[in-house]
């Protein structure tokens, strides 16, 4: 009981002298936090990151080590960092350590940039025979990484935008490079919703809608004025 009490008492004053100092001392407390969830995982590194996984994950490695060497500085150079330090990715093989890593969600996503760290599910728990070959095309295609690399490459550069528009730039970047658009069959559904929703009630709304109105906002932004323009609207807000 004492072992327990004392815990509590140090991350109360942890919390304190994180209020004291300021979001970046917040920020980096957040990233302990992450990656004390790596314990017993293996790591691998590659040029542009270190990840962290479990033996169930294994054989997909490899693919998320060229994954991430191909589209992570292509996707840096988009957001204009300069000397970006390596990414750190967790591949987390159940969900429970998944949540204790990143907070409880009412929805469980495929990955989470959270704390500094791109968090990935095991594709082990969302793909049907997961260590097929055509498994592992429908991950390069659809999986997670690509979406989360844009939210990496935002906060490298150190950008805080609305939550709406930061998930707008993300799948923006994802159906550039994988072809891939937010739910499509939504588009008529997401015409409806103004922008003004989107500013004042984005995490109220339809989480679906919401994430497909953002991605057109986004698209129609960039095919009217380019991605320089998105880059340079980004920096300023």
């Amino acid at each position: 009981m004492k072992k327990y009490g004392g815990a509590i008492a140090i991350m109360a004053l942890a919390a304190l002298l994180i209020f004291l100092a300021g979001p970046k001392i917040g920020r980096a407390y957040l990233h302990i936090r992450v990656l004390s969830h790596t314990n017993g995982m293996y790591k691998a590194s590659s040029e542009w990151a270190d990840i962290y996984y479990t033996e169930q994950d294994k054989d997909y490695i490899p693919l998320i080590e060229r994954l991430t060497d191909f589209y992570l500085p292509l996707m840096l150079n988009d957001f204009h960092v300069q000397n970006p330090k390596p990414a750190v990715i967790v591949v987390y093989s159940d969900t429970a350590r998944f949540d204790a890593a990143i907070g409880r969600l009412d929805t469980l996503p495929m990955g989470a940039y959270y704390g500094g760290v791109i968090n990935v599910i095991s594709p082990a728990l969302w793909i049907a025979n997961a260590q097929d070959a055509s498994a592992k095309d429908y991950f390069i295609q659809y999986g997670p990484l690509i979406h989360e690399f844009a939210h990496y490459a935002a906060d490298m550069r150190g950008i805080r935008a609305p939550d709406w528009l930061a998930e707008g730039v993300a799948l923006y970047y994802e159906y550039k490079y994988t072809g891939v658009e937010w739910r499509p069959d939504l588009e008529g559904k997401a015409s409806e919703v103004t922008l003004n929703d989107l500013e004042n009630n984005f995490r109220k709304l339809d989480e679906r809608v919401a994430y497909r109105k953002a991605f057109d906002e986004v698209r129609d932004y960039v095919r009217k004025y380019g991605e320089d323009k998105l880059q340079a609207l980004l920096t300023r807000t």
